[in-house]
């Protein structure tokens, strides 16, 4: 019988080649394993991202908390040279600094025998948490970062401005109490409630710094009283970032059922995810909130929203919300005299105007769960925006439906209000809507071209005097 040899050969062949290879794989590994990494071992002039890190103005340590740590600010260290090299990276001020790092993941306040890749960077994560220095202003706190390799020797400078504050946590805020001090501010950690029964007054010159998922709630009575030279400020609880970038800092202000003869003069609401909501009429008493001279923007879901609610605004600007300007919501009373309605913003996609009146409550399907009547007068006011589409109007049920909407420029297809003396789709030429000026320019058709109201609005959203004709919306633009 003759033996085929073929297979047997081919076999021999593939293990002798797998050998050879398992040799050469074993060689290359004890090779490397034996072969020391070679790092530069000259003065190395490495790259920073800057020669500050800075942190604008961060509030002091709240005694007893660890509360606030400032935002992350995030800095790079880069090696230029072909070679790794190896540097030590540590806090000026050690452990009493009042800030801290990490380096690639490893914490300080020193980081020795860092390695930085040829030709790579590490990233270098900075917070601070500053202490009370009882002064009557922000006061700088600077360190500094030092970076050593080799000898050669780097500084980065590490600043921020500390600002003492009054804390209120889970405040349950006294009856006729009253915030006066213009030079320290006042900081809402969690909430803060005027009880029912309770009076609260805000003075001109306040500044209200809310921390994240923060509300501040009336079930009593506020009263608001800015002026045109010192406006009361409520906003997010990180005083150095740009007010028109971060939406949804706190929750907002939210009068309660009940509250009723609430004022508000001289505001600038911003950075809530609703600037104020207001929820049912008051029976029998005066209407729930009264707004003069008042600027709500910046907010991630609605600057003013009533639920069945009676609110007079004059004189105000609500400004670059998420979705709605102004939602009013299973009915209530509305009246909105020489205010701006305005919508420019790139951090949420609206479908629908931003204007927005209903005497319904509908479930997800549509369906209507509860009616209530609506009323809303508005005049002389600018309802415009980024939509073809800037009214939102649901009439539906057996509950009464009523407006009068006369002097307006209004963005809309429908033009519902054709019947009184409105402008329709002319574009208003704000100074700077994206910038959130929507103060007239020169040409603008808002200019000179309101109706004459009895009594007259005689100021503008700034305190600036109208004279003669008055243009429409909040601002007035002076001959």
């Amino acid at each position: 019988m003759k033996v085929d040899l073929s297979n047997i050969r081919c076999y021999l062949c593939v293990r002798t080649t797998v050998r050879y290879f398992s040799t050469v794989f074993l060689f290359v590994m004890l090779m490397t394993a034996c072969r020391k990494e070679q790092f530069f071992n000259g003065k190395v002039q490495l790259s920073l991202a800057a020669d500050t890190v800075w942190f604008d103005t961060v509030f002091t340590r709240q005694p007893g908390s660890t509360y606030p740590i400032s935002v992350t600010q995030i800095t790079w260290i880069k090696n230029p040279e072909t070679l790794p090299v190896k540097a030590s990276v540590r806090l000026a001020g050690g452990k009493q600094s009042a800030y801290r790092i990490n380096v690639d993941g490893i914490a300080g306040p020193v980081v020795e025998d860092l390695e930085i890749p040829a030709r790579d960077s590490v990233f270098v994560f900075v917070q601070c948490s500053l202490e009370a220095n009882g002064q009557t202003g922000p006061a700088l706190v600077l360190d500094s970062l030092l970076i050593e390799n080799n000898g050669n020797k780097q500084k980065m400078l590490l600043g921020a401005y500390g600002w003492d504050a009054h804390y209120f946590r889970s405040a349950i805020l006294p009856c006729g109490g009253v915030w006066d001090d213009q030079v320290k501010p006042y900081v809402i950690i969690d909430n803060a409630l005027v009880p029912a029964g309770c009076n609260f007054t805000i003075k001109e010159g306040v500044k209200v710094y809310c921390s994240a998922r923060s509300t501040f709630f009336v079930a009593g009575n506020l009263q608001i009283q800015g002026t045109a030279a010192q406006r009361v400020l409520f906003t997010g609880d990180k005083p150095g970032y740009n007010a028109r970038y971060f939406p949804n800092q706190w929750v907002g202000l939210r009068f309660g059922i009940g509250s009723a003869g609430n004022n508000i003069r001289y505001a600038d609401i911003q950075n809530a995810a609703i600037g104020i909501r207001v929820d049912s009429l008051p029976v029998g008493q005066p209407e729930n909130l009264h707004l003069e001279n008042t600027k709500v923007q910046y907010c991630g879901q609605a600057c003013l929203a009533g639920i069945t609610a009676h609110i007079s605004a004059e004189n105000c600007l609500f400004g670059q919300a998420g979705s709605y300007s102004f939602l009013g919501l299973l009915g209530g009373k509305y009246q909105f005299t020489h205010c701006t309605f305005a919508t420019y913003v790139n951090y949420a996609t609206r479908q629908d105007g931003h204007f927005a009146i209903t005497n319904t409550l509908r479930d997800g399907n549509g369906n209507i769960l509860a009616t209530a009547p609506l009323e809303c007068n508005t005049y002389n006011s600018v309802i415009y925006g980024s939509l073809q589409e800037e009214l939102l109007i649901d009439k539906g049920g057996s509950a009464t439906f009523t407006t009068d909407f006369s002097g307006n420029l209004i963005k809309s297809k429908s033009k519902p209000f054709l019947a009184t003396l409105n402008k329709y789709n002319l574009d208003p030429r704000f100074k700077d809507e994206t910038g959130g000026n929507f103060a007239p320019d020169t040409l603008s058709p808002l200019r000179n071209a309101g109706i004459l109201l009895s009594p007259p609005v005689t100021i503008d959203v700034d305190g600036k005097p109208r004279i003669g004709v008055p243009d429409i919306g909040a601002f007035e633009r002076p001959d």
